[in-house]
């Protein structure tokens, strides 16, 4: 089997360019979303450093920026101009900023994590900065923000609970973002999108109920991870902490909702061998193949375990299948295809 495809991926940067031409190369590619000015004591020959990654997911853009000092701005005019109707989520790693989004004054330090409507105006006068930015389309965020209200300007301080995990969550995106597979873009958006929607709307009162929601997202990535890798040997714990730079008392609290880790990976697997049972392209292997290549070492503790969950020995499962398909070379039966209403609603997407 092939690699599989990786989501989009663009780089910008000044740094092979002439110093007196890097400036305006920066100004050109950020004009997509802001104006920018020069500090009043920048030299043309002085050079500009600016880099840009983005990776697309389809529904919405994630980037890590890295730039010097500079005036951002968004005015009526370029609202107007460009009719962009996202929000844009700003983590700064480093650096930080002053500024004005429509009627609030604000200042963010390194940590901090501020969103701005883009249809909206402001002004931002940044320090030399690395940053983390999520572009949300507006009818997303406010689909998972109900009564939203106004959220250009909000921002989310990194030394709070919140706030943090936001930032973590943030910065976890980007360090993962090139082994992502193509596939998995709609999950991860929707993951960041229930993230940044369930931080914004939290207040004090509500903390615990955006926790909630918080670990019900990451529970929910770590959970897509296990059902496509089932038939890995490291399939493990300590292997999902690894990935998911998480402790272990912290991936056993995620999952103690659905009876724990381990009953969770054995359960995918049961159900995966159930199907690959019932599915007559699996005709020709037999049961203790199945069995092993999903990770279970014993066919008899396999057999066990799979009557215990589903109330019929694995044998049993095979031959109900295979008795209750249709012959599709009988003309009265031709309409139906490759099994009955059963498959049909397993294979239902």
């Amino acid at each position: 089997m092939g690699e599989a495809a990786k989501l989009p991926f663009s780089l910008f940067a000044t740094e092979h360019l002439r110093p007196r031409d890097q400036f305006d190369a920066w100004h050109e590619s950020i004009s997509v979303i802001f104006d920018m000015a020069r500090p009043a004591d920048h030299r043309p020959d002085s050079g500009f450093a600016a880099t840009v990654r983005g990776w697309y997911l389809g529904g919405l853009l994630i980037s890590a920026v890295d730039f010097d000092s500079q005036r951002f701005v968004r005015d009526r005019r370029k609202t107007i101009a460009d009719g962009l109707d996202h929000y844009l989520v700003q983590l700064y790693a480093t650096g930080g900023l002053v500024g004005e989004a429509g009627d609030r004054g604000r200042a963010l330090h390194a940590g901090d994590v501020q969103i701005l409507d883009l249809s909206q105006s402001n002004v931002t006068r940044a320090a030399p900065s690395g940053t983390v930015a999520i572009v949300v389309p507006r009818e997303t965020l406010d689909q998972a923000v109900p009564a939203s209200g106004n959220l250009h300007g909000l921002i989310l301080r990194g030394n709070s609970v919140v706030g943090g995990l936001l930032a973590d969550y943030m910065r976890s995106l980007v360090a993962r973002a090139d082994a992502f597979a193509l596939a998995e873009a709609p999950l991860v958006a929707q993951a960041a999108t229930d993230m940044i929607a369930a931080c914004f709307q939290s207040t004090a009162e509500t903390a615990a109920r955006a926790r909630d929601a918080i670990e019900k997202t990451m529970r929910q990535l770590i959970q897509h991870h296990i059902v496509a890798n089932l038939e890995s040997p490291a399939l493990q714990a300590e292997a999902l902490c690894a990935q998911f730079r998480i402790s272990r008392s912290q991936l056993y609290r995620l999952f103690g909702p659905v009876g724990g880790v381990a009953h969770y990976i054995q359960e995918q697997r049961l159900t995966r061998a159930c199907a690959e049972l019932r599915n007559p392209a699996h005709d020709h292997r037999r049961i203790y193949e199945i069995a092993f290549a999903l990770g279970f070492s014993s066919e008899a503790h396999f057999s066990r375990v799979f009557r215990t969950t589903f109330g019929l020995s694995p044998s049993d499962v095979r031959a109900r299948a295979q008795a209750t398909r249709v012959d599709v070379n009988r003309p009265e039966t031709a309409i139906v295809a490759n099994g009955g209403y059963e498959d049909w609603v397993r294979e239902l997407k």
